[in-house]
């Protein structure tokens, strides 16, 4: 079977899955409903292969045969033969007499073969779990499907059955699993595997007009299925005067009024639909007469001659003066050729259709206008249009075709630029970045433009594709365009365009140090909001993250896609870093989630991305590894560095949080390339910390050293305060000796550190902790507590957890055969060492290093006066009687 019938259909397939790995001696029914031609019968053959590989089930068949009882009852029974020789001959003989394999008998009525079939089923089940799957179930005898259905009731038989809807009234108690339309991704995947071929434009009416149906996506590709054939047929029987009827709704392309119809038609009869409606080619809606089905309408439209398809349009457009843009369209198509009027009137019929959200009417209409328009200039400048169009309708496929058009039409250096923004749009959201690159570089070098919004627009997708890729190509092909862009009023765009091609010298900290953040009510002047996006994501670049927030929320307003800034794409996700980086996470969820508009492939990936982080931070750490790996499966790693090393981060602190600190040291070392540099300038800089720390337990500290020296580089002189708060960090936990406090205490002591309340609260974590094991018990219980608080306010439970346990150790504790004190975390290393543990095994419970654990354990020889560990537990049992300082 080819594996695009079940394109779309994964969680169904699962469902059908857990339902069969259900205890096989369990009666149960379940019904599979959907439409013509939605992949019923491909679904149910899926799950027959999955009960043949499960061998959990004897299999059997049953095909819906309209008034056919005998000979379906025969199909079923064959297929139980081999069980009929076990059974007693008071039900083996009858069921053998229906095959006609016994001795000759009368032929048997309808309920002998119904009883013969019950009796044989049940007895078969009683020592062999059966599963019945009845396909097209709607076409079989309603006797014979509330007789199985009944066995499953009282026998171990599944009834697995497939219907159209309404369904039988037999089957309408059970429980149903429907087949929906295809939604567009799949669609699109559907057709394209099955069709390559296929022109962008055809392509698009396809998807248009098969509303998502599986079969119709095929079959219009392809008129030669045997839907399509099984609708023409049904047409050629119906009366004349039906089927002019039908050939004009065909030419529609919509719901019609019937008398509309008529009238265009020259049509009287009044009852001529009833015939279409019997043969259920038709429906009688709120909105007119529309086609049961997009194949019906296909095999209508077909039925007519090139000569009559050409008279409807004309007769509808004549009746359609209440529509001008639907009798624009039908005129185009009745008297095809070119002219400025024909053009002009698609290109208002755009207009119309692109108001009413239309967009492959509107995206169609442009491109026929384009292509009868007499002018040249105009016929490009209607093609621009159409590229635009076709990005909104979120069409690659055209926007590409549509846009080479352009390219291959003009070589006027604003109207490729002017293009070139949607298409590389287009392909920025399709996640196809390395090509929305191309097309934006194409067009900057064609020429000096006369609109400075047009460079600016494309600088800004370009820096938003540079910073999610990472590629030293984009960034030095960014870098030659960056005199144009500061010779531009907007200056702001040029800082950014600084802090993608040099980080380490802060351009925009000076910026930055003049903004505030506007009031949280939308900004309604599309420059103004303009202004505060570039603004905010230079904030953020500079970690100014609170800054950030209050600007991109005011940038973003209500709409969230971002479409309405060209600043491009990538404002709500940053905005939800912000507020990530912010501790306010509840927010960021509420913005990243799955509802959430962006809607593309490239939007979704990165919020998909952030969600994970998000889920690791609050100590999910299942939820985190499951959509990171769920998200890895669609992401170019080469493409999207921002969202992969988001991934990576997620998936370390679930590995850390799990108590697994080599794969955790592993999911962040992969953060930084071979010689320590980050793979991404801000995420990857941003977890050095986390990565020392992983280190440390992972006995790795000359790769952590590495790292941090690249980090610190990248920096630049003048770090910001946040980057001096987790270089600090880095370095208190890199050290063994008492210079790790004066790290800690820049580390936590800095007055900007409360603005990255995660960081901040995790900088006390770590200090709290070198404060209990090494010198005051009383500060550390402070210094943690602290932490927790924090951690319990942003949502971080997990870390919360960790500095509360480290609250409630206690303090250091005295004693010793030589009077010398040992520290709370030498009795826990001895305790831990006198149970048998391994060095490593030890350092992974107190979150140490092995080194450490081997320091801690010299000591406590040392101070015991004992030789090794076979005598800790000495030791351990004199700790009763020894005296513990406070």
């Amino acid at each position: 079977m080819d594996d695009t019938t079940l394109i779309g259909r994964a969680a169904e397939i699962d469902h059908l899955s857990r339902w069969l790995e259900s205890a096989p001696g369990e009666p149960r029914v379940m019904v599979v409903t959907g439409g013509r031609g939605t992949g019923k019968s491909a679904l149910l053959a899926a799950a027959v292969r999955f009960a043949h590989r499960a061998n959990r089930h004897h299999v059997v068949e049953v095909i819906g045969d309209a008034g056919a009882l005998l000979s379906v009852a025969r199909r079923l029974l064959l297929q139980l033969h081999r069980h009929l020789d076990g059974l007693p001959p008071s039900i083996g003989e009858p069921a053998l007499a229906v095959l006609g394999l016994g001795s000759p008998a009368a032929a048997p009525g309808p309920d002998e073969v119904l009883s013969v079939v019950r009796a044989t089923v049940a007895s078969v089940a009683a020592t062999t779990p059966l599963l019945l799957v009845a396909d097209d179930a709607h076409r079989l005898d309603d006797r014979l499907l509330a007789l199985l259905t009944r066995v499953a009731s009282t026998a171990p038989v599944a009834v697995l059955a497939a219907t159209r809807l309404p369904s039988s009234a037999v089957l309408s108690a059970y429980p149903t699993l429907p087949l929906p339309a295809l939604n567009d991704a799949d669609a699109a995947e559907l057709l394209d595997r099955r069709h390559r071929a296929v022109s962008a434009r055809s392509r698009a009416a396809i998807l248009h007009r098969s509303r998502g149906n599986p079969a119709a996506l095929v079959e219009l590709a392809d008129p030669t299925g045997p839907l399509l054939h099984e609708y023409g047929a049904a047409i050629e029987r119906l009366p004349a005067a039906t089927r002019t009827l039908l050939h004009y709704a065909a030419a529609t392309a919509q719901p019609a009024d019937p008398a509309l119809l008529a009238a265009a038609a020259d049509v009287i009869d009044t009852d001529v639909w009833a015939a279409a409606e019997r043969a259920d080619l038709v429906i009688r809606t709120s909105d007119g007469i529309a086609f049961t089905h997009p194949l019906a309408a296909e095999a209508a439209y077909r039925d007519a001659p090139i000569h009559v398809r050409r008279r409807a349009h004309a007769d509808l457009a004549a009746a359609l003066t209440a529509h001008p843009e639907r009798q624009a369209v039908h005129l185009a198509v009745a008297g095809p050729g070119s002219g400025e009027a024909v053009a002009a009137r698609l290109e208002a019929a755009a207009k119309v259709f692109r108001g009413r959200g239309e967009l492959f009417e509107a995206t169609a209409a442009m491109q026929d206008a384009a292509e009868r328009s007499p002018a040249p200039r105009d016929a490009v400048r209607r093609l621009a249009q159409a590229v635009a169009d076709a990005r909104d309708l979120r069409d690659t496929a055209w926007v590409t075709e549509l846009h080479a058009r352009v390219r291959t039409s003009t070589d006027d250096p604003d109207v490729l630029a002017r293009t070139a923004r949607p298409a590389a749009t287009a392909m920025l959201e399709a996640g196809r970045n390395h090509e929305a690159y191309g097309i934006v570089v194409a067009a900057l070098r064609a020429g000096a433009t006369a609109s400075p919004l047009a460079v600016t627009q494309l600088t800004m997708i370009a820096v938003a594709i540079a910073w999610l890729s990472c590629d030293d190509d984009h960034r030095a092909q960014l870098a030659t365009v960056l005199p144009t862009v500061e010779a531009l009023p907007h200056s702001a765009v040029a800082v950014l365009v600084r802090e993608i091609l040099e980080p380490a010298t802060h351009p925009g900290r000076q910026l930055c140090d003049t903004l505030s953040a506007p009031p949280p009510a939308v900004v309604p002047d599309p420059a103004d909001r303009h202004q505060a996006a570039v603004s905010g994501m230079i904030a953020w670049f500079e970690d100014r993250c609170r800054l950030a927030a209050g600007l991109l929320h005011a940038a973003l307003g209500n709409d969230l896609t971002g479409r309405g800034l060209t600043s491009g794409l990538g404002t709500l996700p940053a905005l939800v870093n912000a507020l990530t980086d912010t501790g306010d996470w509840d927010q960021a969820a509420r913005y990243a989630g799955p509802g959430s508009p962006g809607g593309t492939p490239a939007m979704e990936m990165s919020l998909a991305s952030l969600r994970a982080q998000l889920h690791a931070l609050r100590g999910e750490n299942d939820l985190a590894v499951s959509l990171a790996r769920q998200t890895w499966k669609h992401l170019d790693v080469t493409g999207n560095r921002a969202a992969h090393v988001r991934l990576l981060r997620a998936c370390a602190l679930a590995a850390l949080d799990n108590g697994d600190h080599e794969e955790g040291y592993r999911y962040l070392r992969s953060m930084f390339d071979l010689g320590g540099r980050p793979l991404h300038p801000h995420l990857s800089a941003r977890s050095v910390a986390e990565l020392v720390l992983a280190a440390v337990r992972c006995d790795r500290l000359a790769e952590a050293r590495t790292i941090v020296d690249q980090v610190r580089l990248g920096a630049g002189a003048e770090p910001s305060a946040r980057m001096s708060v987790l270089l600090h960090l880095s370095e208190a936990l890199l050290s063994d000796d008492v210079s790790a406090e004066a790290h800690f205490r820049q580390a936590t002591e800095d007055p900007a550190g409360p603005e990255w309340l995660y960081e901040h609260a995790f900088a006390h974590l770590h200090y709290g902790i070198w404060l209990r094991r090494h010198r005051s018990t009383r500060d550390a219980r402070c210094t943690l507590t602290y932490a927790a608080d924090i951690f319990d306010r942003i949502g971080a439970l997990g870390l919360a957890g960790v500095a509360r346990r480290e609250v409630s150790v206690g303090a250091p504790l005295a004693g010793g055969r030589r009077g010398m004190t040992l520290t709370t975390q030498e009795w826990q290393v001895a305790e831990l060492a006198a149970q048998g543990l391994a060095n490593k095994a030890i350092a992974d419970q107190l979150l140490i290093s092995a080194r450490t654990v081997a320091t801690h354990l010299s000591r406590v020889y040392q101070k015991t006066g004992i030789s090794g560990r076979y005598q800790l537990e000495t030791v351990i049992a004199m700790r009763s009687a020894t005296a513990r300082p406070r």
